[in-house]
């Protein structure tokens, strides 16, 4: 058959479509397509056209590019549709595959710009009337902005209104203005968490489970690019949750908002009802069918009187009319007598009537013959606002639900079924992602629709439905995305209140979530809610002040906490909640021992290294008793252990310890983060014992894989960035230290409070490059500031205080105020000493800082006292050779050499003692150059018989 007579039979087949009603309407086709692409690999996408030939040409053109497609399609639209059209197409679609045909040279109709990025946006309404007047105001005031600086533009008003309506109105004209169009969902942080990561997929870049950094990533990208870009957050609640989640240079921002209080940030649009000539205007064309207007000119005055021009209640009355062909007449009759009813009821005066009216009639009109219907549609009065995914309502399908409401969520013919039924009533729109969103003003009517009863079982079948899509814990099952799917339900179906103990574990799980994702914020207000309210129940023992539920609520509160910076808070509340699991559960209970862990991070950030030591040393002894030696609670535990180490000196145990975790990850398989990670710490503690090359070189073997499994403001990341500056220091590299400390500070400040203990040792680190450098002037502004804020929030006893205070004794003496820096160094000295002990490798930095003190000062005795009796406890700080107790002790790492710090003490002790202590001298000279080479800049100042410095890099808890 020749492709003349193949594009004739084409386009036969095209105009039959185009005489099925439904297929003139955008949401009916958009439907069809996502029936169809469940079953076959269709190479389009429908989100944008509204040219109804063009779109139906690209459904009928892929359908045929497809072995059984044509057949598909009209299964679909007999099932749908019967109609003489339909019949036709039938007929003729078994023509050309008889003749095994297909359109000659078809196009594939793509909706989207070439190299456009496109997201979320809702289908574009066909029926939109008027507004022209706020279109223009908005397109003004976008464009009168400055694009270095433009402000979010709020378009504010009741619900209902058309908001969403007016903004989808816009995007799709103007959509040739821009590059990049991203429409946010915007009611709940999580939400808008989750659209920037997906975003940050179309962009190219990276994500993490941390969705925060994700986020800050995309709107860093956004502000530096020179596309013309437009996001959009839907339905905005308070602008304090999301300040820090809008950008406010680069592109253009369009905010919607029942909230008054965003007109502070920016100019505001007020979205009212419609006026009465666009009411009528909408009526009509809503209910054209070929070409005949279905409501006229007096009906509709009528009716937008009735429905008080609003936007919503218009729109559904249409719906209706075109579900049922009733009479204007008797649909308003109806809605009197369903309002009246929900006045004796006593409904809230601020209820729109006529949606209040609009949703009782529905139900009435499902129950008895679609009772399957009413009760999915009911389930919307306890989900989200957003769109709900039918997968979700469909992972429900094990769930204990009433009947038949079970029958629909078992069944993908019947859910389809009952979806379309109440796109077609206009209860419910359904997106292209196969999504369905009933408006939150019928939402809320819904709601006090039900009777006590209805309400109680509608509740039960939300919860259950949310049980059984939830995927478990995400520390061991993951399911982050099913995850973000249930958090927008949580709160509306007051899961924290359900009467199910598996419906509080949902709650549990997902602020676990929210914590390993990074929305630290939404975690602590979740755990804390579920802590609060439990702790007065008394209905299951797992319950109450002292249950199990209540107690691990509380320990995610503490979590999220501490990692906020409200360390002394988190510390007293896990306190309470471990004693509480101890004689609840028992010491070895899983929970008891997997939140020990957070008692020691607790002792470790308040400065006892030892306490935390000794009881991080039992836990990972009750930990053996409990799970197996290769299982992750172990590991973890042991890894808490290695920190302790090396927090207390004892850098050869930390670093075998860090070693066997590494190899136990390693025997997994794997680049897992955990894994990454103990390489990471076995650097520390390389760089603790003074190994400083085997430190950089497992830095740089694993920062590649780090970067790729991590965005740049990932902690992980972040530590290991300074730990690499803090290393290549200590190597003598000190113009590549600069660089990478310089930029670690700025990221570490950016990503935390200023308070944060990773932010203050990031500024002690870049102090210490800076005074090495020759900057004394601008490492005292650093350490000024780093130390205040440790006092403030530490103490000025606590040892990271006090260490911070021998780097700032140094530069002191540096700058050449010697009584400043003694004053200083004998404050630490001697605090040092109490906290950690004489002999912690802490207070003897800050005894070589002090010796050096009394030697600048001219006080060369108490300088050769003090030296002597440093270097006599260097033997035992810095390590003992097992086999000879006299002798310090040498380590293969270190190229055979005692440790660097132990030299150091060494030869400034040879210093103060003279021709006396040359003999010392010459020795830890070539202790020295073993460890750091004859090139370093510390040995050549060795070798001109200069004082050594022993600052302190304090390694993180």
């Amino acid at each position: 058959m020749s492709d003349v007579v193949d594009r004739d039979r084409f386009d036969r087949l095209l105009e039959i479509l185009l005489r099925v009603p439904a297929l003139t309407e955008r949401e009916m086709r958009d439907a069809i397509v996502i029936n169809l692409t469940s079953g076959l690999p269709l190479p389009f996408d429908p989100r944008r056209s509204d040219d109804t030939r063009a779109d139906l040409a690209a459904i009928a053109g892929a359908c045929a590019a497809q072995a059984g497609g044509l057949q598909a399609l009209t299964r679909l639209l007999s099932r749908d549709h019967p109609s003489l059209a339909t019949d036709d197409a039938a007929s003729l679609v078994g023509e050309l595959e008889r003749a095994d045909t297909r359109p000659a040279e078809q196009p594939i109709h793509r909706m989207t710009r070439t190299g456009m990025i496109w997201g979320n946006v809702p289908g574009r309404n066909q029926h939109f009337t008027g507004r022209a007047s706020l279109l223009d105001r908005l397109v003004e005031q976008l464009k009168s902005g400055s694009k270095l600086a433009v402000l979010p533009h709020a378009l504010q008003g009741i619900g209902g209104v058309g908001k969403t309506q007016l903004v989808t109105e816009y995007v799709y004209r103007h959509q040739d203005e821009y590059d990049l169009i991203w429409w946010i969902p915007a009611e709940q942080t999580t939400t808008v968490l989750t659209a920037l990561r997906e975003l940050a997929d179309q962009l190219n870049l990276p994500v993490t489970e941390n969705l925060q950094e994700t986020a800050r990533t995309v709107l860093t990208v956004l502000a530096g690019s020179d596309r013309d870009w437009l996001l959009i957050y839907d339905n905005a609640d308070d602008p304090g949750d999301l300040e820090q989640l809008i950008p406010t240079t680069g592109g253009h921002v369009i905010v919607t908002t029942r909230n008054q209080e965003w007109g502070s940030s920016g100019p505001s649009l007020e979205v009212d009802v419609f006026e009465r000539d666009e009411s009528v205007e909408m009526l009509g064309r809503r209910t054209t069918e070929r070409g005949d207007k279905k409501i006229s000119g007096p009906d509709a005055e009528l009716l937008a009187d009735r429905l008080g021009d609003l936007p919503l209640a218009l729109e559904q009355a249409a719906a209706w009319y075109l579900a049922t062909a009733m009479p204007v007449s008797e649909y308003i009759e109806l809605l009197d007598s369903h309002t009246r009813e929900l006045l004796d009821e006593g409904k809230p005066a601020d209820y729109h009537l006529s949606v209040a009216a609009f949703v009782g009639l529905a139900l009435d009109t499902f129950r008895g013959h679609q009772d399957g219907v009413a009760q999915l549609f009911s389930l919307f009065a306890y989900l989200g606002g957003e769109p709900v995914p039918i997968s979700l309502l469909r992972r429900g399908s094990g769930a204990q639900t009433s009947e038949p409401l079970r029958v629909v969520l078992n069944s993908r013919i019947e859910m389809g079924r009952a979806v379309r039924t109440l796109g077609r009533y206009g209860l419910a729109k359904v997106d292209p992602s196969q999504r369905v969103q009933v408006h939150r003003l019928v939402q809320r009517v819904l709601r006090d629709t039900l009777s006590d009863g209805q309400r109680a079982e509608t509740l039960r079948n939300v919860r259950n439905v949310l049980i059984a899509a939830n995927p478990g814990d995400p520390d061991e099952h993951g399911g982050y995305d099913r995850q973000v799917q249930i958090g927008p339900h949580i709160e509306p179906a007051a899961m924290i209140e359900a009467d199910s103990l598996q419906g509080r574990q949902l709650v549990l799980d997902h602020a676990r979530f929210l914590w390993l994702s990074g929305d630290y914020e939404n975690s602590r207000y979740l755990a804390t809610s579920a802590a609060r309210r439990w702790a007065e129940e008394t209905w299951h023992e797992r319950l109450g002040p002292t249950g199990e539920l209540t107690l691990l609520a509380r320990a995610q509160e503490a979590n999220a906490l501490r990692t906020l910076g409200f360390s002394t808070e988190a510390a007293n509340i896990m306190s309470e909640a471990w004693e509480g699991m101890r004689g609840s559960l028992g010491e070895l209970h899983e929970f008891t021992l997997i939140n020990a862990n957070q008692i020691g991070l607790d002792l470790r950030i308040a400065g006892r290294y030892q306490d935390a030591l000794d009881f991080d040393t039992g836990n990972v002894r009750n930990h053996l008793e409990v799970f197996d030696p290769a299982e992750t609670y172990v590991l973890r535990a042991k890894a808490n252990l290695a920190v302790d180490y090396r927090l207390t000196g004892r850098y050869t145990d930390a670093l075998a310890l860090d070693r066997e975790i590494g190899e136990q990850w390693e025997n997994a398989g794997g680049t897992e983060p955990s894994l990454v990670f103990a390489y990471l710490n076995q650097a520390r503690s390389y760089y603790s014992m003074g190994a400083y090359s085997h430190a950089v070189a497992l830095i740089e073997r694993w920062l590649p894989t780090l970067r790729q499994i991590t965005r740049p403001e990932n902690s992980q990341r972040l530590l290991a960035g300074r730990t690499y500056a803090i290393t290549l220091r200590k190597l003598g590299r000190l113009t590549r230290a600069l660089e990478v400390i310089e930029e670690n500070h700025g990221q570490v400040r950016d990503r935390f409070t200023a308070d944060h203990e990773f932010t203050l040792a990031a500024a002690v680190s870049f102090a210490n490059a800076r005074r090495e450098a020759g900057a004394p002037d601008h490492a005292a502004e650093l350490l000024d500031e780093a130390i205040g804020r440790y006092r403030v929030n530490f103490g000025a006893d606590h040892p990271l205080t006090l260490a911070a205070q021998v780097n700032a004794g140094i530069n002191l003496r540096t700058l050449g105020d010697v009584e400043a820096a003694r004053d200083l160094d004998q404050a630490s000295f001697d605090g040092l000493a109490e906290r950690l002990g004489p002999e912690h490798p802490f207070t003897m930095s800050a005894g070589v800082s002090l010796a050096s003190d009394h030697a600048a000062a001219g006080d060369t005795q108490r300088a050769l006292d003090l030296s002597a009796l440093l270097y006599e406890r260097s033997l035992r700080a810095f390590g003992v050779d097992p086999s000879d107790p006299g002798r310090a002790a040498r380590h293969d790492a270190r190229n055979g050499a005692e440790h660097p710090y132990r030299s150091v003490c060494g030869i400034n002790l040879a210093l103060d003692q003279g021709a006396d202590g040359e003999d010392v001298y010459q020795e830890s000279l070539a202790e020295l150059t073993k460890a750091l080479g004859p090139e370093h800049t510390e040995v050549a100042a060795a070798e001109e018989r200069r004082r050594l410095a022993a600052d302190i890099e304090a390694p993180p808890t």
